[in-house]
């Protein structure tokens, strides 16, 4: 396994995740009717909240690639040592 290309995945998905920059969907107040200015309103919450829980999903994602890559390195390294102690200690 290339652990160097699950770190540079995990490096990319940090950089979607931060170009969306706020998730805060601005709310207009001058839409006129009350019952469209409140519709207007649920769907910007339902909308940003959407947005935070894919770009927290982006940030899991990328946090997981990275302790992929580390346990995969070390559980390399650690075998190499041991191989290594096999090979030459005898």
């Amino acid at each position: 396994m290339d652990t160097d290309q699950l770190r540079a995945m995990a490096s990319k998905t940090v950089r979607v995740a931060e170009d969306f920059g706020s998730t805060a969907v601005p709310r207009p107040t001058t839409l006129g009717h009350a019952g469209i200015t409140e519709a207007v309103a649920f769907f910007a919450d339902k909308w940003g909240t959407g947005l935070q829980t894919r770009v927290d999903e982006l940030n899991e994602f990328s946090d997981k690639l990275t302790t992929t890559a580390r346990i995969f390195d070390e559980g390399q390294n650690a075998g190499t040592v041991e191989m290594d102690s096999l090979i030459w200690d005898s």
